[in-house]
């Protein structure tokens, strides 16, 4: 009769030993994941830095270090002073994410070197720490990106109660008075009722305009520039503007919208910060797979890092244009420089 064969069992104490601190190793890496991974997900925008605290620490601890901190911004100095024998520093990242690291993890105070499967689980840390990081960030974002719509709402709100109540109240009154004149069928006082009430349609047909111009929807973006450009004119504005041969198509809805509106939001800057003589350049291009729309004056120019450029009449603001932007994985660059004018650039993928 065969034998049963006998289980690996360790051949001394010392081997036994060992293994006994791996699996300790091991339940004390799984705890300290365990643990982060509740502390981050139960964290409130307000008690998420105290909870990442406590998870550096915790994180420096399980790999042989007194203390551990998050540090946010990867060029501050404390980072670049951070590199040495008794310090590590592992990047923050959001799993599925390819934006790059917005902070660090920094153990200090080495007691012992990691192991390799610590540097793993300090790795899944950092993730986790990177993750609600960037969902607080994503949050931030949003409910500025919603303030900002709120408050440009009522921005154009605002404008469009005023040339209601001053263009088309104003005439539409002057109409039924001349009507009223006219009663007794009195050729001249028709003739100028007629004037009038053609003066109320063009008057109405500014103000739709202003709120979203039909030909936008019915021609596209190009006839759209054209038309904005042309009532720019009327004001005063000297305006070139240039298509592209390559940008003479439409783009998808939401891209067509936001360009319109940066166009818009910049003619509206230029005319109440620099004035009815400004000159303006407006250039729409789409090549390299990205739509491109550059507006240039040579108006008063601001600072840019001063604080956000100032809102045109009328117009939801240029920081909203940006967010609107990025919101299509584009980008909005602003340059000016007090006196020498400004120029905006709309970068946005074609697809």
């Amino acid at each position: 009769m065969s034998q049963l064969a006998a289980p690996n069992l360790p051949d001394n104490a010392a081997e036994l030993r060992s293994l006994y601190r791996a699996a300790e190793a091991r339940a004390a890496r799984l705890r300290v994941l365990v643990e982060a991974g509740q502390a981050l997900a139960t964290a409130t925008s307000e008690t998420l830095d105290s909870a990442v605290s406590d998870v550096a620490r915790a994180a420096a601890h399980l790999a042989g270090y007194e203390n551990g901190q998050v540090i946010d911004d990867v060029g501050d100095e404390k980072v670049r002073k951070a590199a040495g024998e008794d310090r590590l520093i592992f990047p923050l990242t959001a799993p599925g994410s390819d934006a790059p690291s917005s902070g660090v993890l920094v153990l200090e105070g080495r007691r012992s070197a990691p192991s390799a499967e610590d540097r793993e689980a300090l790795a899944v840390v950092c993730q986790l720490i990177g993750a609600s990081l960037s969902a607080r960030a994503r949050e931030a974002r949003l409910a500025r990106l919603l303030g900002e719509l709120l408050r440009g709402q009522e921005i154009e709100r605002s404008r469009i109660a005023h040339e209601l109540h001053d263009g088309v109240a104003q005439n539409a009154a002057a109409l039924m008075r001349r009507l009223e004149l006219a009663s007794d069928g009195d050729p001249g006082d028709l003739a100028k009722a007629r004037d009038q009430a053609r003066d109320l349609v063009s008057e109405l047909r500014r103000v739709i305009a202003g709120m979203r111009p039909p030909v936008l929807d019915d021609l596209g973006l190009v006839p759209a520039l054209h038309q904005l450009a042309a009532e720019a004119q009327t004001s005063g504005m000297a305006v070139a503007l240039e298509i592209a041969p390559d940008a003479d198509r439409r783009p998808a809805a939401a891209i067509e919208t936001a360009l319109f509106r940066v166009a818009q939001e910049a003619l509206n800057n230029a005319l109440a910060h620099a004035g009815h003589e400004v000159r303006v350049s407006l250039r729409l291009a789409c090549d390299a797979g990205r739509w491109r729309l550059s507006v240039r004056d040579d108006g008063c120019g601001f600072d840019p890092d001063a604080g956000r450029a100032p809102h045109g009449a009328g117009g939801l603001g240029l920081a909203y244009m940006r967010e609107r932007i990025e919101l299509l994985d584009g980008r909005l660059t602003i340059t000016s420089t007090p006196g020498a004018g400004c120029t905006l650039l709309a970068e946005v993928p074609a697809t």
